[in-house]
């Protein structure tokens, strides 16, 4: 019976002959037999949960654990993302585990993380001068089973969520002609799809909060946004690495127009020629400036993006006639 995933809720403590913290622990199986969904539920003392599977942007990705129970405690912004299926990804945690030699240094993010290869693999240390914090993820050139090692001997820190690792992981996966993300607003209006691309400050959060009071209207994300293109079309995906306003949704929509944003007294519109939207969409995405093959890649999707995606530059003013008037552009 595949495994779909496992989710952990603390509920109020009850008095059990004494005050124990007790928890939720709710668990879905898919049953191909009978094509139909099994959950079991239980509330009990803290227990461990080894393996998680979740889907962002359509790719499906398994979390395992290893040998020995690993406290695998989801957060809230990936548990909407929780999904069975089969994996494309595997990334297997090692706990008090010797890590492979790290090699020669290529492409740093300091103070957060940094990347050596070695024979081709890809080795990202993160955290590596945070005292208990230190992980390590190891990225073969085709990315399918990742491991992660993690450097603090004592487990407390045992935790795969905890700071940019899933994101490094589908930013080096996606490179590999799957797709980009791109700092960005998705909203899902209707069966239209319009996305909000700009830097820090620009209005994305913003935007997203005045969308979400629509009616018929899915925030897909209000930060970092997947797209990839499906069967001809872009689509874009919500993730879980949301902006201020929390706003992260498994959906996903045809991309229909993009708009590059900034803060305005005015509501306001131009056009953007292709050499204006490429450099914008570098601007604003997580390019691998590690990899050549990745960044041609990105490049050709970006000037695919400006020559078949309506680009704008649009300057709104932050209240709901943003809606109307972009309504009205349709």
């Amino acid at each position: 019976m595949p495994f779909l995933g496992a989710v952990k809720y603390q509920v109020n403590p009850v008095r059990v002959g004494v005050d124990v913290p007790l928890f939720l622990y709710l668990a879905i199986a898919y049953r191909p037999d009978s094509e139909s969904y099994q959950v079991a539920f239980e509330i009990s003392p803290e227990k461990m949960i080894n393996n998680i599977q979740f889907a962002i942007g359509g790719i499906n990705i398994s979390v395992e654990g290893d040998s020995e129970p690993a406290a695998l405690d989801i957060p809230s912004a990936y548990r909407p993302f929780v999904k069975g299926g089969k994996a494309d990804v595997t990334l297997r945690l090692h706990e008090k585990t010797l890590v492979p030699t790290a090699g020669k240094k290529i492409f740093e993010s300091p103070p957060i993380w940094s990347l050596y290869r070695n024979n081709g693999t890809s080795i990202l240390r993160i955290f590596e001068k945070m005292p208990g914090y230190g992980r390590t993820l190891i990225l073969p050139q085709h990315i399918e089973n990742t491991d992660l090692y993690f450097d603090d001997p004592t487990g407390n820190y045992y935790n795969p969520f905890l700071g940019p690792t899933i994101e490094l992981l589908m930013v080096n996966y996606l490179a590999q002609g799957r797709g980009v993300i791109l700092h960005g607003c998705g909203i899902k209006h209707d069966d239209c799809g319009f996305l909000f691309v700009g830097e820090s400050g620009a209005g994305k959060t913003t935007m997203a909060k005045i969308w979400s009071q629509e009616s018929d209207v899915e925030v897909l994300s209000d930060d970092r946004t997947i797209v990839r293109k499906k069967d001809g079309h872009f689509v874009m995906y919500g993730t879980p690495w949301h902006g201020e306003g929390k706003f992260g949704s498994p959906g996903s929509v045809k991309l229909d127009q993009i708009f590059f944003i900034k803060h305005a007294g005015v509501n306001s519109i131009l056009e953007s020629n292709k050499a204006h939207s490429v450099t914008q969409f570098l601007q604003c995405s997580f390019p691998t400036f590690w990899d050549s093959a990745g960044m041609e890649y990105s490049m050709d999707v970006f000037s695919d993006l400006a020559a078949t995606i309506p680009c704008r530059m649009l300057s709104f003013k932050p209240d709901a006639g943003i809606v109307e008037f972009v309504d009205n552009l349709l």
